[in-house]
């Protein structure tokens, strides 16, 4: 069996430093020398980067059993999400799917945009007082708020949640690029900022799981929606811990990921793109920044793909965000046009994965998309916004694919 192309690196960290200098970078480049399979090293690692949509079928969805998430990337992440939907097993994570899944179904959100209209008016109020906004914090802000309501139904300062998340997120990708750290010999050995900012969060959530289970009258919301599927469920409970690991991770993925989307929707929507489809603004958004930017699997087994030998125990990336720019799939890539996503428009299968693909897609996929196209509707009907001039604009690719700042707009009050 032949072995896939890629760059040499150096002898002992391989490409691991130029991946830290610029991951998008390196990756688009690695693609367009050596093609849609590329063999890469970082340090002891190898891995295949695969960037077609029958590969990526292949490994996350008709080959999934050879392809599991005892990865690198998984193990760090474990360290704040616990025994989750991110990280488990296959075994936990069937469960944890099981009993998560019914919490997430469409008919629980019917009534979501009135929820969504209460916390917006307050911001609403602050863009005609302020007119300059930073769209990046202004977004972040509300989604973390509408996650705290839809998750708990209670009323926690978002701030509160947000900071810490801040600190897990970027301590996470630290150690991710890392080849070697503290926290790999024990959890003790973390940083204490990461340590707080876990300890921050497990104090709030696990407070609100014991007063939940101690409630006569819960309120309709995921929190008690998850409580009741694991009550009815002839399985055993999930423990407060494990409840507390759907908790975090729900909240980690849900408010992040779209809150950054929703960001770069309206910074490109507003090149007057208002009167789109306020679900095909978000579904080109997320295809130029899908949030949940890289995706890492093992090989279980010895396996082929194009011919090329993909051994056991190395592992592979994939990345929406190449595969979304990808020439051969999508015409004029890097532009932003949300007509791409009305019914007519033909798309290539597997090429479009900014929620996974296969058994492990995303369980929020639904309400992730309700609650974007709801906000991009009430902003673009009573607002008009404008990017200020001389801001550099660019990714920051970590555990999401975030700003590399703050990205300062003008809302204009407008007539709907």
């Amino acid at each position: 069996m032949r072995r896939a192309p890629g760059p040499k690196g150096s002898v002992i960290w391989g490409s691991l430093s130029e991946f830290k200098a610029d991951s998008l970078g390196f990756l688009s480049d690695a693609v367009c020398e050596y093609g849609d399979i590329v063999r890469l090293r970082f340090g002891p690692v190898t891995t295949h980067l695969v960037n077609h949509p029958d590969y990526v079928e292949h490994v996350l969805s008709r080959k999934l059993v050879n392809y599991d998430k005892a990865t690198r990337s998984a193990a760090r992440i474990a360290a704040t999400t616990g025994d989750s939907l991110l990280s488990a097993d296959q075994v936990a994570w069937k469960r944890h799917r099981h009993l998560i899944q019914p919490a997430f179904q469409p008919s629980c959100f019917d009534d979501i945009g009135t929820l969504i209209d209460t916390l917006m008016g307050p911001m609403f109020a602050r863009w005609q007082r302020e007119r300059s906004i930073d769209i990046v914090d202004e977004m972040m802000q509300l989604v973390i708020a509408i996650a705290i309501k839809i998750m708990f139904s209670s009323d926690i300062d978002p701030q509160q949640i947000n900071a810490a998340l801040e600190t897990v997120l970027g301590d996470t990708w630290r150690r991710i690029e890392a080849p070697v750290d503290a926290s790999m010999i024990s959890a003790r050995l973390h940083r204490p900022a990461f340590k707080k900012a876990v300890g921050d969060i497990d104090e709030i959530v696990f407070d609100l799981i014991q007063n939940r289970r101690k409630c006569a009258q819960r309120p309709d919301d995921v929190l008690s929606r998850l409580l009741a599927a694991h009550e009815a469920d002839g399985e055993i409970q999930l423990s407060d811990k494990e409840l507390r690991d759907a908790a975090v991770t729900l909240l980690l993925t849900g408010h992040e990921t779209t809150a950054n989307a929703l960001s770069w929707a309206f910074i490109h929507a507003s090149n007057g793109f208002e009167n789109s489809d306020p679900a095909h603004i978000f579904a080109e958004a997320i295809r130029l920044y899908p949030s949940i930017w890289i995706i890492e699997r093992r090989v279980v087994h010895d396996d082929t793909i194009n011919g090329y030998h993909i051994p056991r125990g190395s592992s592979v990336l994939i990345s929406p965000y190449l595969l979304h720019r990808h020439k051969g799939f999508w015409p004029k890539p890097d532009r932003f046009d949300p007509s791409r996503f009305a019914g007519d428009q033909p798309r290539v299968r597997d090429a479009y994965l900014p929620f996974g693909l296969g058994p492990h897609r995303c369980v929020g996929l639904y309400l992730a998309n309700k609650i974007a196209a709801h906000i991009i509707e009430r902003v673009f009907g009573q607002f008009r916004l404008r990017r200020l001039p001389d801001q550099p604009i660019g990714t920051s690719p970590g555990i999401t694919l975030r700003h590399n700042g703050p990205v300062w707009m003008r809302a204009e009050h407008c007539e709907a």
